[in-house]
């Protein structure tokens, strides 16, 4: 098992593939940088699940081996893009 290390600030801007949860809009897993990851859970920001600024929808996420980070999509182009990485957790 490799262990993969992700600084804080990184990926930023870098495009996701992400599979989402019917109905729902929130990510249940996705790709990034070649490797899958699958979300445990979508954490709030000020009490709700999505925040939209500039037309875009962010969630913050913690997948199953511990990243925690903030995935931005475009509702009118149906694109996801890293925003940030808040902890980099365990890696894979």
């Amino acid at each position: 098992m490799s262990r993969v290390r992700i600084e804080r600030s990184a990926g930023a801007g870098e495009p996701v593939h992400v599979w989402q949860s019917a109905p729902s809009v929130a990510p249940l897993e996705f790709i990034w940088r070649g490797q899958r990851y699958l979300v445990r859970s979508v954490e709030t920001e000020q009490g709700t699940r999505t925040v939209v600024r500039g037309g875009l929808r962010r969630f913050h996420v913690r997948t199953t081996n511990g990243l925690r980070c903030v995935l931005a999509q475009d509702p009118a182009l149906g694109s996801w893009r890293m925003h940030r990485v808040v902890s980099p957790g365990g890696g894979r």
